[in-house]
């Protein structure tokens, strides 16, 4: 999926609702060759405790859905927030200690942030990593090990500290892109929404076109919440999803602390 892009998306919405609504087209024409002349609008109240009870299991297991995908996005978008506003802090440690060891971890920390927020960003949704920014806080530990003891600042510990969340942050991150839902769910949800608007295919209505049009706007909105339900289990999906600005902020503060503020 990280290859789709907005763009992507966006068609692969319209291709849901175009062959949700096809399906509910389709379901009343199947109907009409199923069920004889005969059968009426007394058909109805035959078939709505059927209609019913598919509606409210399968409302049910959708707005389950719903709530766990958004407690994903939400919490991804949290942790990337969290990430950024940790880089900012470990920069502004970084006024308390000696002039070398001070500009080797800025330039550690720049080139971390900016490897994130372009290389590592790019293959987000599939998990990707970035070699430049392993490697940048791997040499933060290094610099920091290589401190002889008697130089060891409380300075220091505060950015290893810092440091420990940053790369647990990191890890919860990359993580977060995997989708949570599994297949089995993805099956049930599908599936029930197939039943659902195949029993509204086999109402009566008078008007045929009426018909027609009030089970394509249902199974479009069934459609369109299954989507919502796949970006917010894909969180870091193009535009729709969490962006890197975040990271670009922390760029800002970087200046900002070069420049004495």
């Amino acid at each position: 999926m990280g290859g789709w892009g907005t763009l992507g998306l966006w068609l692969f919405l319209a291709v849901v609702v175009v062959v949700a609504n096809a399906l509910a087209v389709g379901m009343i024409w199947l109907a009409d060759r199923v069920l004889s002349d005969s059968v009426g609008q007394e058909n109805n109240s035959a078939l709505s405790p059927f209609v019913t009870c598919v509606a409210l299991v399968f409302g049910a297991v959708l707005g389950f859905t719903v709530v766990v995908a958004w407690e994903q996005f939400s919490s991804a978008s949290t942790h990337v927030t969290s990430e950024a506003s940790t880089l900012t802090t470990l920069y502004r440690q970084t006024a308390a200690m000696d002039a070398p060891e001070q500009t080797q971890l800025r330039n550690l920390l720049r080139t971390y942030t900016i490897a994130v927020k372009g290389p590592e960003w790019d293959r987000r949704d599939d998990g990707g990593t970035s070699l430049t920014a392993r490697a940048a806080i791997t040499e933060m530990y290094h610099v920091l090990g290589n401190q002889p003891p008697g130089d060891a600042s409380i300075a220091n510990g505060e950015f290893f500290s810092q440091l420990t969340v940053l790369t647990s942050q990191r890890n919860t991150r990359i993580l977060d892109a995997e989708p949570r839902i599994p297949w089995l769910l993805w099956f049930g949800l599908i599936s029930g929404a197939v039943v659902l608007i195949g029993l509204m295919g086999f109402l009566r209505l008078e008007s045929k076109r009426g018909h027609a049009f009030l089970s394509s706007a249902v199974a479009g909105l069934l459609g369109l919440l299954m989507f919502v339900v796949f970006c917010l289990d894909h969180p870091f999906e193009g535009q729709l999803g969490v962006t890197p600005d975040p990271y670009a902020h922390s760029l800002e503060v970087f200046d900002a602390v070069d420049g004495g503020t």
